[in-house]
C-alpha cells in the first residue's frame, strides 16, 4: 500500500513534470527536496513523457553566410503562426559547429574545424565536448558521406551515438569504396569500432544534414545499393546490429523522407511527374499506403515531418510550406528554405554530466 508521503511525492512529480524546463530550473531553488526531486532520473524520465507529448518545437539552422546573427533559431509557437516568438542562440563556444540531430533534448554538434563531437542541452544550456576519436583514416581515403544516429539504449539506460563513414578515393570503382562504423557510449565517454561488413554494398546512406529518425530505440536511414536498389537500414541500439527493410512496393523514390507518427514509421515521397505526395506507414512489418495527396503545383520536394502527420514542403520558389493531411490545408509558414535546415526539438532535463544518470 502507498503511504501518504509516497502519494504526495507522486502527485508532485505529476504536477511539476508538466512544466517547461525554464520553470523547473527556478523551482530547484525552492528547497533541497525539490532540487533533488527535479534532478532525479525518475523525474527526468517522467518529464520527457508528460511535457513533450504536445510540446515539439521547430529549430532552424542557418548555413554560414545566410544572414547575420546567431546561427540557430528556436520558434516557441508550436503552431508556427507567430514567428515573432523566437529565440536566437548559439553554442557556448566560438567554433564553427553544425547540428547533426537531437534526441530527448540533447543536440549532437560537430565542430567542422577539429572534427570533435559535443553534446548540448539547449534548455539547460549544459555543454560537454566528447573525447576525440583516435582512429585513423587512410591517407588515400576521404570521407565523402557521413551518417549519424543518436538514441537511448533502454537495456542499459545509456545513450549511444553512431557514425557511418563512407570512405573513397578519387577512383570511383566499387573496390575503392569502404565503410567504417564507430560508436560512442556516453556513460563510458569512449569510442569504439563496430564491424559492419553488411554495409559494404552500400554506396550512399542518407546525408549529414538529414534528421535522425528513431523509433523504439532503433535508428533508421534510407540507403542506396550499388545495383541502384533503394532500401532502409536500421540500427538496433540494444544488440548493436544493422537490419534491412524493403522500401514500399520495392520501388525507387527520388526524394524520400522518413518520420515517426502515432508510434509508427512513416515513409513519404513526392512524385514530380504527377505532382503528388504518397505516404506509407509500417504496420506489422509491412508497408501500407496511407495517403495520396495532389496534384499540388509549384512543389519541389518534401523536407521533414512535423506534428499530427503533417509535413514540411519546399516550393519551387524556395518557400517553406506546411501540409496538414487531416484538414488538407497547405499554408506558407513564412520562411525561405534557401540556406536553412530544420530540426524537431523536444526540451528535457537530461544532464550532459554522465555521472548524474
Amino acid at each position: 500500500m502507498t503511504s501518504n508521503d509516497d502519494f504526495s511525492e507522486d502527485l508532485l512529480i505529476e504536477i511539476l513534470s508538466r512544466l517547461p524546463v525554464k520553470s523547473l530550473m527556478r523551482y530547484k531553488f525552492v528547497c533541497r527536496f525539490w532540487c533533488a526531486l527535479i534532478k532525479s532520473p525518475r523525474f527526468v524520465s517522467r518529464h520527457i513523457i508528460n511535457y513533450n507529448d504536445d510540446n515539439t518545437r521547430l529549430v532552424v539552422e542557418k548555413v554560414p553566410g545566410y544572414d547575420e546573427g546567431p546561427p540557430y533559431v528556436l520558434f516557441h509557437d508550436e503552431t508556427l503562426v507567430d514567428l515573432s516568438n523566437d529565440e536566437r542562440f548559439e553554442p557556448p563556444t566560438r567554433h564553427d559547429h553544425e547540428l547533426l540531430g537531437n534526441c530527448n533534448g540533447l543536440f549532437c554538434l560537430h565542430d567542422k574545424n577539429s572534427n570533435r563531437i559535443s553534446i548540448w542541452n539547449l534548455a539547460t544550456r549544459e555543454f560537454r565536448a566528447l573525447p576525440k576519436w583516435k582512429g585513423e583514416i587512410p591517407r588515400h581515403k576521404w570521407v565523402y558521406q557521413l551518417n549519424f544516429g543518436f538514441e537511448l539504449d533502454s537495456s542499459s539506460n545509456d545513450y549511444k551515438i553512431i557514425f557511418i563513414l563512407n570512405l573513397t578515393d578519387d577512383n570511383t570503382r566499387k573496390d575503392s569504396v569502404s565503410t567504417e562504423v564507430i560508436l560512442h557510449t556516453l556513460s563510458t565517454d569512449s569510442w569504439r569500432y563496430l564491424k559492419a561488413n553488411e554495409l559494404s554494398d552500400y554506396s550512399f546512406l542518407g546525408g549529414q544534414q538529414s534528421e535522425n529518425t528513431y523509433l523504439d530505440r532503433i535508428c533508421y536511414w534510407i540507403a542506396w545499393r550499388y545495383n541502384n536498389c533503394q532500401e532502409i537500414l536500421s540500427f538496433h541500439m540494444r544488440d548493436e546490429a544493422f537490419h534491412v527493410i524493403k522500401c514500399p512496393d520495392n520501388s525507387y523514390f527520388p526524394n524520400p523522407i522518413l518520420g515517426v507518427y502515432d508510434n509508427s514509421l512513416h515513409f513519404l515521397d513526392f512524385d514530380r511527374s504527377e505532382s503528388c505526395f504518397e505516404k506509407w506507414v509500417m504496420k506489422e512489418g509491412s508497408w501500407t499506403k496511407q495517403l495520396s495527396v495532389g496534384p499540388i503545383l509549384g512543389v519541389l520536394r518534401a523536407l521533414e515531418f512535423w506534428k499530427n502527420g503533417s509535413f514540411f514542403i519546399e516550393s519551387n520558389t524556395n518557400q517553406l510550406l506546411l501540409y496538414d493531411p487531416n484538414t488538407r490545408a497547405l499554408r506558407d509558414v513564412g520562411l525561405g528554405t534557401d540556406g536553412l535546415f530544420l530540426h524537431r526539438y523536444k526540451e528535457s532535463l537530461i544532464s550532459t554530466e554522465w555521472e548524474d544518470w
